[in-house]
Order: structure tokens, then sequence, then C-alpha cells
């Protein structure tokens, strides 16, 4: 039997179980369902001034652009509810930046078209050992480094098809997920780049809570898409994620993980390729300090065969100048420092990177980092935040800046 019938399978016998509960479910869904007969609204507006100096082209790119969101979260029932999302985005000059849909090609590329669409339309059950999902849906998976919704841009990444989320342990957890469609944040119309990604991509992650000894996952996931088949591969590996105590308020936080990566479905090269982390920290109070290597495999002499995170929220990594958001053909070796500060509500972070190429002595660049945001009275957020990427041999010098107010109601 394959894997994706013995998922079905499961999924078939959770909708059982839920469809025979008891009308009302637990006290919390009853208490819910009464106070909020008709659900919860949540509405929120994101406005972002975002500017790019890329020395590659002609122009630089200015994109002010407003996004709103209308969130209806509906009563429980019998343990079900529903969340139906909807975003709507605006710019103030389409002329001023390239979005990949609107816009001059010789500005740098922000990824931000303007438009309305469907964010999340999902049904979800919960019961004390599982959680299913069904429909359009937000998917965070451990670091999000291969699995994630790309929140930073105004357009999230969500995933249309089905998730189960078993807890058969203590402090044990297991996430199975079929998805049929991604909604990339290059929609919702398609332009330089696809807004959707159909095909066929099976996720399994198991994670298992270690006390005082962190937090271990192990995932396999194997990606099949029709729209691009160079980015169809299998995954498999795991992430270790902890904080130790030292003693005197210090700790050592850590993060290790380990992947190995091959062609799969409809990508037509035979490869195979590594993925590493290593990041080991020091941490004392507000502040933390944290020293890493990111190694992405590639290959000196054949195109394509290179280590590919196609659905990961990418900008989180690698710098936030994003000039390897494409894994480089030769692959990328990225060895970075961060320092990370909560003081009075003010949180700073400064990082700096040193590019390389992994599967041969090739010099990328470096980058350095910084951002400084402030929360005021839990509804309202301001950012700042800047990117400045020196080239040595790939791509070219960049400079990148933010500006952004989020208010959520």
């Amino acid at each position: 039997m394959c894997l994706r019938s013995i998922f079905l399978y499961i999924s078939i016998a959770a909708l059982a179980g839920g469809a025979m509960a008891a009308p009302g479910g637990d006290g919390s869904a009853t208490t819910a369902a009464a106070s909020h007969p008709y659900g919860e609204f949540e509405l929120q507006w994101r406005a972002r001034l975002e500017t790019v100096d890329d020395a590659a082209l002609s122009r630089d790119a200015t994109a002010t652009t407003l996004r709103t969101r209308l969130t209806w979260t509906s009563p429980v029932q019998r343990g079900w509810q529903a969340v139906i999302e909807v975003d709507d985005l605006r710019a103030l000059d389409r002329d001023a930046y390239f979005s990949t849909v609107d816009g001059p090609a010789n500005r740098p590329v922000v990824a931000d078209p303007v438009g309305t669409g469907l964010n999340r339309a999902v049904l979800e059950l919960k019961r004390p050992g599982y959680d299913l999902a069904l429909g359009r849906q937000r998917l965070l998976l451990d670091d999000q480094r291969f699995v994630g919704n790309v929140g930073w841009r105004q357009n999230e990444q969500t995933y249309d098809g089905v998730t189960l989320r078993l807890r058969p342990l203590s402090k044990t957890e297991l996430t199975l997920g079929w998805i049929a469609n991604v909604e990339r944040i290059y929609g919702p119309d398609t332009g330089t780049q696809a807004a959707h990604w159909h095909g066929d991509t099976l996720l399994l992650n198991g994670k298992r809570d270690l006390g005082r000894f962190g937090t271990l996952s192990v995932f396999w996931y194997a990606l099949d898409f029709e729209d691009s088949p160079d980015t169809s591969n299998v995954t498999t590996g795991a992430l270790w994620r902890g904080k130790a105590p030292l003693g005197g308020g210090w700790s050592l936080p850590w993060n290790l993980s380990y992947a190995r990566q091959h062609d799969y479905g409809r990508n037509p090269r035979d490869y195979s390729a590594p993925y590493r982390l290593l990041e080991l920290g020091l941490a004392r109070g507000p502040i933390t300090l944290r020293f890493g290597q990111e190694l992405l495999g590639g290959d000196a002499t054949r195109a394509g065969h290179r280590f590919q995170t196609p659905l990961a929220t990418l900008h989180a990594f690698q710098g936030w100048a994003d000039k390897f958001a494409a894994t480089p053909p030769q692959g990328i070796d990225d060895r970075y420092a961060t320092l990370e500060a909560d003081w009075h509500g003010i949180k700073t972070v400064l990082a700096w990177h040193d590019y390389a190429a992994e599967a041969l002595d090739r010099d990328y660049g470096t980058e350095w980092n910084i951002a400084v945001s402030r929360r005021f009275a839990a509804r309202y957020e301001l950012l700042g935040k800047y990117a400045d990427y020196s080239s040595r041999s790939f791509a070219a010098d960049t400079r990148k800046a933010w500006l952004m107010f989020t208010a959520t109601f």
C-alpha cells in the first residue's frame, strides 16, 4: 500500500471520529460557541515601504504597499472550526518597482504583486490526540527551512491539501500532509513567476520534546510539481534544537541539522546533494549571540545538481537581501554571526554573513543586516530593517531598506 493511501485512510478515520463525537465536544468548545455565536473577525493592516538599489539594474525600486487582511473564525461545533481569510494588496505606484507581474523589468524585483485573493479557507477538527485540517492552510514546519509560509512577503504562501497532526505519546507530535497545490507569493496572477504550483507533495514530520536536551525532529518531504519539475525532490533529514543552562544566568542555544536530497517525480535530473547546519550561541538575559555555518550542496560541473528548498521561508536564511533565494549551481557555504537584543520592548537584530561556493573555491560576497522593531499596546508594531550585500563574484552589490507598520484589530 502506498504512503498516500495510508495517509488517506488515517484521515478518513479521523473524520469519522469527529462526526461521531458527542454534540458540543469538550467544555471549551461549547463555551467558545456560546460566547461567539457568529464567530470572530480580525482585521489587519500592514503598510510597508521597501527600497532596493541593485547595481545590476539601471533603476532603483520603491514599493509602497498596503496589505489588508480580513480573517473570520467560526464558532466551534463538535470540535470543528472553519477559518476564512482574504488578503488585498494595493500599491501607491505600480511602476516604481517590478513585482514579477507589474512594473518595468529594469527595476529590481519586489515580490509584492497587487491583487485580492483567498489566503486561507480551512476546516479544522481538534481533538486531544490529533488535529485535522482540510483546505487552504498555513504550514509552518520546524524552523521553516523546508516548509514555511514566507510570511515576510505581503502575499503569504499557503497550501491546498490535508494535514493530520497526531499526538500518540506525551511530548511527541507526528505531522502528515498531502498537498495538491501551493499558492505562492507571486500571485494571485501569474507573471514571470508561477502563482501556483500544482502537483503531488507528501510531508512527514516527527517531533519529540527531549526536555533539557531540546527538541528533535526527523522529516521526509517528497515534492513533485507539474509547474516546476526541476524543483521536484525528496529530502530526508533531522533537526536538533535547544538551549542548555550554564549557570549564572548564561545559557547555550544550539541548532544542528543534517539532510540529504535527491531527485523525485517529474524532475528530469538524476542528482543527490547534502544539507548541513551547525549553530551555537551564548545567551544571557535579553542578549543572544550566535555563530553558525549553513551549507547547501552543489556541483562544479553539472548544472542543476544542487540542494533546493522551494517551499522554505527563504527570507529568514542567508541574508535579507535575498541574493541566494535560489541555491547557486555550485551550492553555498554561509558562515554567519547574529546578535539579538530585547531592551524595554525594543528588539534589535544585527547579522553578518560571509558567502562562498560549496563545490569549489569561490568567494561569493558578504552581507550585513540590521533590524529594529517595537510593539505598542499589543495591536501595533513598527519595524525598520536594512540589508547591504557586497558582491565579490556572485550577483551585484545590493542594498535594501524597509519601514513597516502593522495594526491588528
